[in-house]
């Protein structure tokens, strides 16, 4: 699911970031000044309404592999299936201690906020185009 969300986080940026970039190519700027600040618009707007579905899989993750701790540590029988990050102190309470677990999510964690930056830089450098004339 997490993986999902951020493909389409990912596919819906490229397809805007080459409307953004044709644009910027035009003969006449002035003429596209309009389309190219809604197009920089709609990749925040994009990335913020995918940022709580993957957060919210980031939550569901954690929960899960809270549960898994939890039970491979308090079953004899499970506790063959472990591996050494499942043993790691205070994991079965928390899965923020498991820092390559912590690692592993952060293309999909700031991911959205790269992207938005990006767009604001997109903004401001469409304005200093604007301003400068060129």
């Amino acid at each position: 699911l997490l993986a999902m969300r951020s493909t389409i986080l990912v596919t819906c940026q490229s397809f805007l970031v080459v409307p953004y970039s044709i644009l910027n190519t035009a003969a006449s700027f002035r003429s596209v000044i309009v389309p190219t600040y809604i197009v920089a618009v709609l990749g925040i707007f994009v990335a913020l309404i995918l940022l709580e579905p993957i957060n919210a899989a980031h939550r569901t993750i954690g929960k899960w592999l809270v549960k898994q701790r939890t039970l491979l540590k308090g079953s004899k029988g499970l506790a063959d299936l472990a591996i050494d990050r499942d043993m790691i102190p205070g994991t079965e309470a928390d899965s923020q201690k498991d820092t390559d677990h912590e690692r592993s999510l952060l293309f999909s964690k700031f991911g959205p906020w790269a992207f938005i930056v990006f767009w604001i830089a997109c903004i401001v450098w469409t304005t200093v185009r604007i301003v400068l004339g060129f």
